[in-house]
């Protein structure tokens, strides 16, 4: 299985109730503004009658000092509940609105090297949840299986952490598996901290659900396996979305120069605020005359998700020596809109993208031309001593914590496990800018 799709743990005993995905919830997320605004006016009105108790009590500065050290202790320990709601695919099926049901089931205890996290936001992985839904390539394996979990990445809030592992309760971390849902059981090696959930503000959950897989995407694709290096020319695909948005800004760090490709104005505005030298709208410019005209010497690297005729120019102008990072497909992904009418093959192959993707094939091509379908290559090319910059998901989330990187978050909202297939949707329809993302609760 590739490794951008990584499923995690399920971490859940057996359900016990379930939800249609429509059904109820919608009062339980039209109390989520009420309770995060009116929790602060409680706090404080608690506050005050503490202190003023405190005061009127005879007892010594030192016992009121460590009653409220204690207190605040407390506060800070997250609250766990007794139970829990989840979106699972109850059987394989055509798309995950129609496969997706909410069941509810009693709250997990982590294991030794694992952790509890109060889920915040999940990241959309369009491709690998359409095809985790529908049961195919790499998720062939669920077509017998009912009831699986699904979610791809998000961002949380530690509740409980077990023995061997250096998280704590309130530690905010992004994750890895099973994010549509209330809770989930993740092995703390698959976590990145970011922080401490009380200093942080809801949007941050949101940026770091998009960093965790698709901006780390970007990173290693780039940076280890495509080796970029300064003065080089990177075309970029489906520049504007979830994980083209990183490859982006990751190449202007490393002084490479950039051709960006999208569908609209509004995107190419952005992708020209995020450094791109040359943005193409492939609706309305001709890609190939393009590249022909303007980038005669040919393409160093390529950073490509979209597949069909963009894929076949890309590879047309990539020039000796040079590489392309196939990070995906979607013009041939089921249900995507848009799809591409060319046929998902290569003459050169004679295998499907969807073939080579999926078995995370390397194609070595005449001109010592390079594809690689599994961008994670560049790991394996290692040495023992670290990466410069440091490791991949530290050096990321150092971009972002110092604001040399920006996490881009489309501002369509999503609001609860009910609203989990409306996002994928979305993401899916091609109109999205940046990462799409799922609130799954308040913070």
């Amino acid at each position: 299985m590739p490794q951008l799709c990584l499923s995690g743990l399920a971490g859940a005993p057996s359900p016990k109730v379930t939800q249609p995905l429509v059904v109820a919830g919608r009062a339980r997320h039209q109390s989520l503004w009420q309770r995060r605004h009116s929790a602060p006016l409680l706090s404080a009105f608690s506050a005050g009658l503490i202190f003023a108790a405190a005061v009127r009590s005879p007892c010594s500065i030192v016992r009121r000092q460590g009653r409220m050290a204690a207190m605040a202790a407390m506060a800070a320990t997250p609250e766990v509940p007794e139970s829990f709601r989840r979106l699972v695919a109850e059987r394989a099926g055509e798309s995950v609105r129609a496969v997706a049901v909410v069941r509810e089931g009693t709250t997990p205890e982590p294991e030794d090297g694992q952790v509890l996290i109060k889920v915040i936001t999940a990241g959309i992985n369009g491709g690998c949840e359409t095809f985790r839904a529908r049961g195919e390539r790499a998720f062939a394996g669920m077509q017998n299986v009912s009831d699986y979990a699904l979610g791809s990445e998000g961002a949380g809030v530690v509740l409980r952490a077990g023995t061997g592992t250096d998280l704590q309760p309130g530690d905010a971390v992004a994750f890895v598996g099973n994010a549509f849902a209330e809770l989930n059981i993740v092995k703390a090696s698959s976590c990145h901290r970011f922080g401490r959930a009380s200093d942080m503000q809801a949007q941050a959950f949101r940026e770091c659900a998009a960093l965790r897989i698709s901006g780390l995407t970007a990173l290693v694709a780039l940076e280890l396996t495509g080796e970029i290096k300064q003065g080089q020319t990177i075309l970029i695909t489906a520049a504007a979305g979830g994980t083209g948005h990183f490859a982006v800004q990751i190449a202007k760090l490393n002084g490479a120069r950039v051709i960006a490709t999208c569908s609209t104005e509004e995107k190419a505005k952005l992708l020209r605020e995020l450094g791109a030298d040359r943005v193409v709208l492939y609706k309305q410019e001709d890609l190939s005359e393009v590249l022909s005209k303007e980038f005669p010497e040919g393409l160093d690297l390529v950073y490509e998700g979209v597949g069909g005729k963009l894929h076949e120019t890309a590879l047309a102008h990539l020039k000796e020596g040079g590489r392309q990072l196939q990070v995906g497909y979607i013009s041939h992904y089921p249900q995507a809109a848009g799809k591409d009418s060319s046929p998902d093959s290569s003459t050169d192959q004679g295998k499907t993208l969807g073939d080579a993707f999926w078995g995370g094939k390397t194609w070595e091509l005449p001109g010592n031309k390079t594809v690689y379908f599994n961008v994670w290559e560049g790991l394996k090319r290692q040495t023992l001593s670290e990466p410069p910059g440091g490791k991949p998901l530290e050096r990321l989330f150092n971009l972002w914590s110092s604001g040399r990187l920006k996490a881009m978050v489309d501002p369509k909202a999503f609001v609860g496990l009910e609203q989990a297939a409306d996002a994928v949707e979305f993401m899916m329809s091609g109109t999205s800018t940046g990462k799409v993302v799922l609130d799954i609760q308040a913070l």
